[in-house]
C-alpha cells in the first residue's frame, strides 16, 4: 500500500523524519519496503500490510497506528451529519451469504466536473488519475477510510433499481477498463431489471459509469464476503483496490461511515441533494463485543521486561481499545475492526510492537539447569542405521502418502487404510500401510536408469486405522550382484541369505536372542523363498524374494528382488539394556562335523535346537558349512554339512565328554527328524 505523508499529517502532527518513521512503522509490523521523494517536496511510503491487518489498508488506519507509536492525537475524518430521507431507494439482495449490508444513497442533480485540488493531490500522489470529482471522491474514501465505494449512474439503470445476485449462465459484462468479461452463477453481480452492471466488490461496468453528462446517481457501499470476492477474482483473473480489501474483510461498521463520508463530500463538490436511501442489513448480529483480562505479570513475563500499566493502557486506548484497569489487572474491550486479536497473549504482542522490538531493553536471559532424559529409541535408530550403512546399504526417505494403485501393485493387504481427505492428488490418496510400495517405486526407478545392483534400507512410519495407528518400521531391499570383491573369480546374485543375514547381524549387535524364521505365506512374497521374523512366539516381521506376480505389475524386468520387512519397537525392547564385558576364553576348543540328508522341509532351526538340547553348558556354537543336492541324495531330502563347536569357560574338555554329547546329537538327528548320516 503506498501512503503520503503529507495525506497522514493532515490527521496527525508530524515533526519526524520519513526514515525515522520509516522505521518505527516497520518495528511495529508494518514493514516500509521503500520511500520516494516527490517533486512537491512530499515523501511516498510503500508499505507491506500483512493479510491479518485489512484495518491498515487506509490513511487513517496507519495513522492510528502512528499516533499510538509517536504518542501522538489522533484527527479523525469529520463526517456532518447526515440527513436520511424518507424514500427508500431500489435495492434487493437476493444473496444475502454474499452482500451482508448494502448501503444506497441515490443524490440527484450532482454536475461531474473536476476534483478539488487537495482531493486531486491526494489520489495523485498513490499513483491514482483524476476522472472526475464523483469518481475521485469515491478513491479518495477508499484509501482514506479503507471503505470501498462506488457510484452508478442512476439513469442508466434499467428500471432504476439495483439488484444483488449471482451472476445467470451466459451473462457477460464490459467493466470499466473496456474488458467484455464472461459471468457464471457462481460469481457475484450487482445487476438491475435487464442486466449486471457490476461485478460485485471488484469492478464496475461501462454501461453505468459516471461521465460529465452524469446528473443522478446511486453511491453504493457495501459488504461482500471475502471468500466470494476472492474466488471470483481468481476466475476472472482480475483485481482492484477495491477487492484487496474486501478480499481481507471490511469493517462491517465502516459501511455506514463510508456512505456518509462520501455522500457529504460528494454535495459539497458537486452540489446535489439526497433523494432516497437504503440501508440494507440481512447479515446483522448483535455486535462481537471480545473482553480480554490481562494481567501485568504475564506481560512482564513473556515479554522480559518491565511494561508499567499506565503505559499498557495509554498506548491500547491510542489504538482504539477500550481499557479499564484495576491495580495491576486490565480489562480491555477489542474494537470490531481488531479480528486478529483474540486473546491476552495478542495484547501483549500489540504492546510489544507499539513499544518497539529495538526498544527493549536487553537483559541477559534466565538459564535454569534441567535434566532432559535421553530419548533411547532415537539413540537406536540411529545406531542401527549406521549398523546397516556400514554392511553397504544406502538409506532411502519415501514419502509416508500413496495412492491406492501403488498398493495393489505391491500386493499389500488392503485392510485397515487409513485414508486422507481432501488429497492434493491421487498420489498422496492414503498414509502408507507398508514401506513396500515406496521402496518398490526407487528400486524401478534405478532399475530404470540402468543401476540395477541395489542395497537399500528405510526406517519410517507405517500407518492404520485399526489398532495402533502408526508403527516404526525397517525396510531392506536387495537387487543384482553381491558387493564387489576383487578376491572372487565372480560376483553371485543377491539371495534369500543375503538379506537374512542382514536382519541377523542386527539381532547380533543388540545382543537379541530368540529371533527365529519360519516358513509363511504372503502375496507380495515368493512362497518357497520367504520366511516370516518371530521374535518368541510373535511375528515381528517377513523377509523373502518378492512374487513374480509384484515385480511384474511394477514393471521389473529382474528375476529376483528381496525385501525384508521388520517392526522396531518389539526388536528394541528385546535388546539387552546394558551390555556386559565377557571374558576371552583361554581354553581350547574342540570341533566336530556331521555331514547328514535330512528331508527338505526341515529346517535348519530344529537341528540347532537339537543340538543345543542338555549340551548348552559346552556347545559354544551351531554352524551350517554347507548344502548340497545332487544323485547320491534322496528324493525329497538334501544335504546339509554341520560344524558343532564345544568349549568351556572353565575347563579343557576331555575327548570322552564331547564324543559322548555328539553321539547324543547324531542320535537325536535320527530319531527325531529322520536324517541320514553320510
Amino acid at each position: 500500500m503506498k501512503l503520503s505523508l503529507s495525506w497522514l499529517k493532515e490527521y496527525i502532527s508530524l515533526n519526524i523524519k520519513p526514515d525515522l518513521l520509516a522505521h518505527k512503522l516497520t518495528m511495529a509490523g508494518l514493514e516500509v519496503k521503500g520511500i520516494d521523494s516527490r517533486p512537491d517536496g512530499d515523501f511516498v511510503f510503500e508499505i507491506e500490510v500483512t493479510p491479518n491487518r485489512p484495518d491498515c489498508l487506509n490513511v487513517v488506519g496507519i495513522a492510528r497506528e502512528v499516533s499510538a507509536i509517536l504518542n501522538k492525537t489522533l484527527k479523525s475524518p469529520a463526517l456532518k451529519q447526515f440527513h436520511r430521507p424518507k424514500e427508500k431507494c431500489d435495492v434487493a439482495i437476493l444473496d444475502p451469504r454474499g452482500c451482508s449490508r448494502y448501503i444506497g444513497t441515490v443524490i440527484a442533480d450532482v454536475k461531474a466536473s473536476s476534483s478539488p485540488e487537495w482531493i486531486q493531490k491526494h489520489i495523485a500522489s498513490i499513483g491514482l488519475r483524476s476522472i472526475n470529482n464523483i469518481v475521485d471522491i469515491t478513491n479518495f474514501c477508499l484509501f482514506e477510510i479503507g471503505q470501498p465505494l462506488h457510484a452508478f449512474d442512476l439513469d442508466k439503470l434499467t428500471g432504476g433499481k439495483i439488484i444483488v445476485r449471482k451472476a445467470r449462465e451466459g451473462e457477460s459484462i464490459i467493466t470499466i477498463d473496456g474488458v467484455l468479461r464472461k459471468l457464471d452463477p457462481s460469481i457475484l453481480v450487482i445487476a438491475d431489471e435487464k442486466r449486471p452492471v457490476a461485478i460485485a466488490g471488484i469492478m464496475g461496468g461501462k454501461d453505468t459509469e459516471v461521465t460529465t453528462a452524469t446528473k443522478n446517481i446511486l453511491l453504493e457501499s457495501a459488504y461482500f464476503d471475502p471468500l466470494v470476492i476472492r474466488r471470483a477474482c481468481r476466475h476472472l483473473g482480475i483485481s482492484s483496490d477495491s477487492s484487496y480489501r474486501f478480499e481481507r474483510s471490511v469493517d462491517m461498521d465502516n459501511v455506514e461511515a463510508g456512505a456518509h463520508r462520501a455522500a457529504g463530500l460528494i454535495k459539497n463538490y458537486s452540489g446535489g441533494s439526497t433523494k432516497s436511501y437504503c440501508d440494507l442489513y440481512p447479515g446483522k448480529t448483535k455486535k462481537r463485543k471480545q473482553t480480554i483480562r490481562l494481567k501485568k505479570k504475564d506481560v512482564d513475563q513473556l515479554l522480559g521486561f518491565d511494561v508499567p500499566v499506565w503505559r499498557m493502557e495509554a498506548l491500547l486506548k491510542k489504538m482504539d481499545f477500550k481499557v479499564q484497569t484495576q491495580k495491576d489487572n486490565l480489562t480491555i474491550t477489542v474494537p470490531a475492526f481488531r479480528n486478529d486479536v483474540r486473546g491476552d497473549v495478542d495484547i501483549i504482542e500489540e504492546v510489544a510492537r507499539i513499544i518497539g522490538y529495538d526498544a527493549a531493553p536487553a537483559t541477559s536471559p534466565i538459564v535454569r539447569a534441567s535434566n532432559i532424559p535421553e530419548d533411547c529409541f532415537r539413540k537406536f535408530r540411529l545406531t542401527l542405521s549406521d549398523l546397516l550403512v556400514a554392511q553397504g546399504l544406502s538409506e532411502i526417505i519415501s514419502y509416508t502418502t500413496i495412492s491406492q494403485k501403488s498398493l495393489q501393485r505391491s500386493s499389500v493387504p488392503s485392510e485397515a487404510i487409513l485414508k486422507v481427505k481432501n488429497t492434493l492428488t491421487v498420489e498422496q490418496e492414503m498414509m502408507r500401510p507398508s514401506l513396500l510400495p515406496g521402496m518398490l517405486s526407487v528400486v524401478a526407478g534405478n532399475i530404470n536408469k540402468g543401476q540395477k545392483d541395489l542395497a537399500l534400507f528405510e526406517l519410517g512410519k507405517v500407518y492404520s486405522s485399526t489398532g495402533e495407528c502408526e508403527k516404526e518400521f525397517l525396510g531392506i531391499m536387495l537387487s543384482g550382484k553381491q558387493n564387489e570383491n576383487w578376491r572372487k573369480m565372480s560376483i553371485a546374485d543377491v539371495d534369500f541369505y543375503d538379506a537374512k543375514g542382514i536382519v541377523e547381524e542386527a539381532a547380533g549387535r543388540f545382543k537379541i536372542n530368540g529371533l527365529t524364521f519360519k516358513a509363511v505365506k504372503k502375496d507380495f512374497l515368493n512362497p518357497y523363498n520367504s520366511a516370516s521374523i518371530c521374535l518368541g512366539k510373535n511375528v515381528i516381521g517377513n523377509v523373502g524374494a518378492l512374487a513374480k506376480n509384484v515385480l511384474d505389475q511394477w514393471d521389473i524386468k529382474l528375476k529376483n528382488i528381496f525385501y525384508a520387512e521388520l517392526e522396531l519397537l518389539p526388536f528394541y525392547n528385546a535388546k539387552e539394556k546394558t551390555q556386559q564385558f565377557k571374558p576371552v576364553i583361554e581354553y581350547p576348543a574342540v570341533v566336530r562335523d556331521v555331514s547328514l540328508a535330512v528331508k527338505r522341509e526341515t529346517s535348519f532351526e530344529s537341528i540347532q535346537f537339537l543340538a543345543y538340547e542338555g549340551t548348552k553348558e559346552i556347545l559354544a556354537s551351531v554352524t551350517l558349512l554347507e548344502q548340497y543336492g545332487g544323485d547320491k541324495i534322496p528324493s525329497g531330502y538334501r544335504g546339509m554339512t554341520i560344524s558343532l563347536s564345544y568349549q568351556s569357560g572353565k575347563r579343557t574338555l576331555r575327548e570322552e565328554e564331547v564324543n559322548v554329547c555328539q553321539e547324543r546329537f547324531v542320535k537325536a538327528l535320527q530319531e527325531k527328524l529322520g536324517a541320514t548320516i553320510r
